[in-house]
């Protein structure tokens, strides 16, 4: 990483530190503010990191990421949580774009998606009929966490950073409805929090370092393509 790339990413992981460590005092003025902060530095991060429609895709979805954290802490988790399951649909739609546009894993180490299918699978028949009213929307998020997720495991050559964040990004936001609609469970918040808050941190590190392999391969394949001309 670049020296500017290690002060944003430092600047984030240290603005999220302080919202986990000021959940015991909630509610508290300009909330809403900080927890957005380090979703919108790694946007910023990803989409300089990444030429073209992949940047692109990874910007957009840290930007939800952002909205939807917004709406979680502004609206008390209640209020606007429509909102928020959009904003992070969006999130996890344009992740799923940009982890397809990285794939690049082998097909024998794609073994590593079955932990996250059988997760996903056992939470639909759990989750989906306790949600109620909000079946079909809650059907059609968990869906879409679930390709987010699949995507990710075909990025990274070996079991690596961003695979981990991809799993905890799936656990914190599968949280969220379990709390909601099926079980609602001591520590709810900071449990949930810290798992999305440690999920995207690694999904951005991840990205970070897997950068100059991509711009790597980039430069290879554009010296063999005037090599050829």
């Amino acid at each position: 990483m670049s020296a500017f790339q290690r002060r944003c990413f430092a600047v984030a992981v240290v603005m999220g530190l302080i919202y986990l460590a000021l959940l015991p005092f909630k509610p508290y003025p300009l909330s809403w503010l900080l927890k957005p902060i380090p979703m919108l530095l790694f946007a910023l991060l990803s989409w300089r990191a990444y030429p073209g429609a992949t940047g692109v895709c990874l910007g957009i979805g840290f930007v939800a990421a952002a909205a939807g954290d917004f709406f979680l802490d502004y609206g008390e988790r209640d209020g606007l949580f429509i909102q928020a399951l959009l904003a992070f649909l969006v999130n996890q739609l344009a992740f799923a774009a940009a982890f397809t546009r990285l794939s690049s894993a082998k097909p024998w180490l794609l073994w590593r998606m079955l932990p996250v299918t059988l997760y996903c699978l056992v939470l639909a028949l759990w989750l989906v009929p306790a949600a109620g009213a909000y079946q079909s929307p809650v059907a059609i998020y968990l869906l879409c966490l679930f390709v987010m997720a699949i995507m990710a495991c075909r990025v990274e050559q070996q079991v690596g950073l961003l695979w981990l964040g991809a799993m905890l990004f799936v656990i914190a936001d599968s949280l969220i409805g379990v709390n909601k609609f099926a079980q609602p469970f001591p520590y709810a918040i900071p449990v949930i929090v810290t798992c999305y808050f440690t999920g995207q941190t690694l999904i951005a590190l991840g990205l970070l370092r897997l950068q100059p392999q991509t711009k790597g391969l980039n430069n290879f394949s554009a010296q063999t393509t005037q090599g050829m001309s």
